[in-house]
C-alpha cells in the first residue's frame, strides 16, 4: 500500500528533486508538499523514540508519550516561501483520512501546552530535544522544532500495511517569521507480527496456537533492561486477556527471551521478570486466569536471530506465549 498526497497544484519534476541534498529521498509511503526539498536526510537500522500523543499541562512537556521502536527515517523538508503550516499540514492530514490511517494525536500552537498562549514552549522543546531525539549523533537538525511559534502544528498516526507496521510523526515551523516553513518527518518501522496476524484478536491467537503451539507477542515491550511494560504493550496483552477469558480451558506457558549481550545469569534473571511481568499484567487487568497461565524465563538460549547485530538482537528480545499439552 502506498500513501500519495493530493495537492491542488501540478508537481514540478525539477522543484522536486533539483535542491535534495545528495542521497535523500521521500519516505515510500509519503510525497511531499510540491516545491519542497530535503535538506535533511537518515536513517538507522533501530532506534527508540517517544512521540507525544496528549498534550501537556500548562506550559508542561506532553502527558503522555508512546513509546517507538524499530527501523528509522528522518526527513527535514524546507517548503517554498510562503507557505503557512496550515496548509501544509491539511495535506498531511487528508491523507491520512483519505487511506483509513489513524490519526494518534495532533495538536498547534498553545493547545500543544494545554494554554491559550501563542506558542507551545515545553512541549516542542521535550519532543525535540537532544534527551529523546538522537539520530547519528547529530541534533541540530531539530533546533528549529523545538523553537516556540504560533504556527507550529504536530500530529502523530499509525498505519498498517500487509507486512509492515509504521508509526509516523510530522511536526511542522517556520524558522522564524518571514522564513520559510520547515517540516520534520519521522517514520519508526516495525515488522508485522511474525505470526502474520496484523489484526491480532482472540480467534487468531486460538488458531495460531492450534496450528503451531506458539506466537511471539511482537507489541511486548519493556523499559530497557528492566521488567517495566511500556504502556503501548497493553493493547496485546488485551487481547491475550480476550483470548483466555474465550478459552478457559487453555493453559499456556508465557516465555520472555532475551538477547546475549551481559551475563547468563542475569539475562535469565530478566527473561523470568519480564514473563512473570506479563503475567501479572493480564491477571490484574484482564482476569483471574489461575493455573492457565505459567511464566517461564529462558534467557538468550532460543533466539530466532543472530545476536551479532542490533536488528538481530531486536528480535530476540521477545515474549511468546507456548500452549501446553492437553
Amino acid at each position: 500500500m502506498k500513501i500519495k498526497i493530493l495537492f491542488v497544484t501540478l508537481l514540478s519534476c525539477l522543484s522536486l528533486v533539483a535542491q535534495d541534498i545528495d542521497k535523500a529521498k521521500d519516505h515510500e509511503l509519503l510525497t511531499r508538499y510540491p516545491g519542497s526539498k530535503i535538506i535533511y536526510y537518515f536513517q538507522k537500522d533501530y532506534n527508540e523514540l517517544k512521540f507525544a500523543v496528549k498534550a501537556g499541562k500548562p506550559e508542561k512537556e506532553p502527558q503522555k508519550w508512546l513509546d517507538v521502536s524499530g527501523y528509522q527515517t528522518s526527513i527535514v523538508y524546507e517548503i517554498p516561501l510562503g507557505k503557512s503550516t496550515v496548509e501544509v499540514m491539511k495535506n498531511y492530514q487528508d491523507a491520512f483520512k483519505a487511506n483509513n490511517a489513524e490519526i494518534l494525536f495532533q495538536c498547534k500552537g498553545g493547545e500543544c501546552d494545554g494554554t491559550t498562549a501563542w506558542y507551545s514552549a515545553k512541549f516542542f522543546e521535550k519532543v525535540y530535544g537532544k534527551d529523546n531525539r538522537q539520530s547519528n549523533g547529530e541534533t541540530g537538525h531539530y533546533y528549529d522544532f523545538g523553537a516556540y511559534h504560533v504556527a507550529q502544528r504536530y500530529m502523530v498516526g499509525k498505519i498498517i500495511t500487509s507486512d509492515k507496521i509504521y508509526f509516523i510523526e510530522i511536526g511542522m515551523t517556520p524558522t522564524y517569521d518571514g522564513k520559510p516553513v520547515k517540516v520534520c518527518v519521522e517514520v519508526i518501522e516495525q515488522e508485522a507480527l511474525q505470526s502474520g496476524l496484523i489484526a491480532i484478536n482472540a480467534d487468531l491467537i486460538k488458531e495460531k496456537l492450534e496450528k503451531e503451539g506458539k506466537l511471539i507477542l511482537d507489541g511486548i515491550l519493556f523499559d530497557t533492561g528492566k521488567a517495566t511494560l511500556k504502556q503501548s504493550s497493553f493493547s496485546v496483552l488485551e487481547m491475550v486477556g480476550e483470548y483466555l477469558n474465550k478459552n478457559p480451558k487453555s493453559r499456556i506457558y508465557v516465555v520472555g527471551h532475551t538477547d546475549d549481550v551481559g551475563s547468563l545469569d542475569a539475562n535469565l534473571q530478566l527473561s523470568e521478570d519480564r514473563a512473570a511481568a506479563v503475567v501479572s499484567a493480564l491477571m490484574n487487568n484482564y482476569g483471574d486466569f489461575g493455573t492457565q497461565l505459567t511464566p517461564l524465563g529462558v534467557g538468550p538460549a532460543c533466539p530466532v536471530a543472530t545476536n551479532e547485530t542490533e536488528e538481530g538482537r531486536m528480535k530476540n528480545r521477545r515474549v511468546e506465549i507456548v500452549l501446553k499439552k492437553k
